[in-house]
């Protein structure tokens, strides 16, 4: 007998944080995958900021639809049977500069019909140089 797998996933994206000084971080990015024959009804139960050792909880979370491209309710929105929803998970903009290779991460807890799946969306960040110095 096969032992069962979890036929739900949640999957943490990169995000690029591009800046010129002072970067701050709004966003990461997800896929919540339902392999399932049916729908599922999904939860954001916690969202935080990670850095290397520390957490940072993260209040004010938002959840965009992309493919859809609109809002919905992080407290109870719908992944279709066999479809997958890909989020962008918003937050107050956090300013915040890592030190060398230090890393940095988004991380989101949902629960999806009674599982609780939890992901990372690492955050890569870019200075840039202004144009004409």
């Amino acid at each position: 007998m096969k032992p069962h797998r979890s036929t739900l996933r949640l999957i943490g994206e990169a995000v690029t944080v591009s800046y010129v000084a002072d970067p701050s971080v709004g966003y990461g990015q997800f896929r919540l995958e339902n392999d399932e024959d049916v729908p599922a009804m999904a939860a954001v139960e916690s969202a935080w900021l990670e850095f290397d050792d520390q957490r940072k909880p993260l209040a004010g979370v938002t959840v965009f639809d992309r493919a859809q491209e609109k809002m919905v309710n992080p407290d109870r929105f719908e992944v279709g049977a066999k479809a997958t929803l890909s989020l962008m998970v918003g937050f107050p903009p956090t300013t915040y500069e890592p030190h060398f290779g230090e890393s940095s991460a988004v991380g989101l807890r949902v629960r999806v019909d009674g599982v609780v799946l939890q992901a990372l969306s690492s955050l890569k960040f870019v200075r840039r140089i202004p144009y004409g110095h």
